[in-house]
């Protein structure tokens, strides 16, 4: 697949990001034509449109050369034990987080949201049962 060098420049930049996000696009990418890149980008299936973002997709990838990550953090960490717990078939609740993790439910919601969904790339999704706390689990 022939890329343009803009194409390249994007897709190896957004590579290089943990979230695999393409903002910020490079500085020659004005607001002019800067729909234009991105809808060319979606027409030939190298960045998809997810969790309200532009990512590099698995064929963004190949294109450029290089394997697709998936979602990597470090082993031993409280990220790392949240992510254990959400990956039960169950899932884990805030309270059962926060109580692992030592951290605040706020805390817990935010890490959700900007480590594991938008850092990441992890979809959450989550259920709630009739007199029982909502549960969180990584899809």
């Amino acid at each position: 697949m022939k890329l343009t060098a803009t194409q390249e420049r994007i897709l190896h930049a957004a590579a290089g990001r943990p979230s695999g996000d393409i903002e910020p696009l490079p500085p020659n990418v004005n607001a002019g034509i800067r729909q234009r890149v991105i809808d060319g980008l979606l027409k030939r299936g190298l960045i998809e449109f997810k969790g309200g973002y532009h990512r590099i997709s698995a064929a963004g990838f190949e294109a450029i050369g290089k394997a697709p990550r998936s979602g990597s953090y470090r082993s031993g960490t409280k990220q790392a034990r949240m992510i254990e717990l959400m990956r039960r078939p169950e899932g884990a609740s805030i309270d059962e987080i926060a109580q692992e993790t030592g951290w605040l439910p706020h805390t817990v919601r935010g890490t959700m949201t900007n480590a594991l969904k938008k850092r990441l790339g992890m979809t959450i999704v989550s259920h709630k049962d009739e007199g029982q706390p909502r549960r969180y689990r990584i899809a």
